[in-house]
């Protein structure tokens, strides 16, 4: 019970940062690499936003401690006004016919201003 649960607690979104009037956003999501699972995403429609990095930060560990999570933090910015839906998965990419473990939505808006928004769905 106990592992399932922290298992759960790793695999949350952490949020999104967004500040008012920016034409970049960061989706935060926690993971763990060394289990072979990793975040990967689809976007419903092209030109609206762009990745721009995609950073993992592993979680400061005791030493000696190896196989502990961390965060998978992708920046993204705003290319063109109209609307987009980012579908994060994370899953192992080698496993073809397994269902992700969990699934992700966030939508991502551009405004006239080039201003990008990104909330939680």
């Amino acid at each position: 019970m106990n592992k399932f649960l922290l298992l759960c607690i790793v695999l949350l979104p952490i949020g999104c940062s967004t500040m008012p009037g920016q034409k970049t956003a960061a989706i935060e999501l926690e993971g763990n690499p060394t289990t072979g699972f990793g975040w990967i995403y689809t976007m419903s429609q092209q030109g609206v936003i762009r990745e721009v990095s995609q950073v993992y930060t592993a979680d400061k560990a005791s030493k000696g401690i190896t196989g502990s999570g961390g965060k998978f933090v992708f920046t993204f910015e705003a290319i063109a006004e109209g609307e987009t839906d980012l579908v994060f998965s994370y899953l192992r990419p080698w496993e073809k016919d397994t269902p992700a473990l969990k699934t992700v939505i966030y939508k991502a808006k551009v405004d006239g201003s080039n201003v990008l928004k990104l909330t939680l769905e």
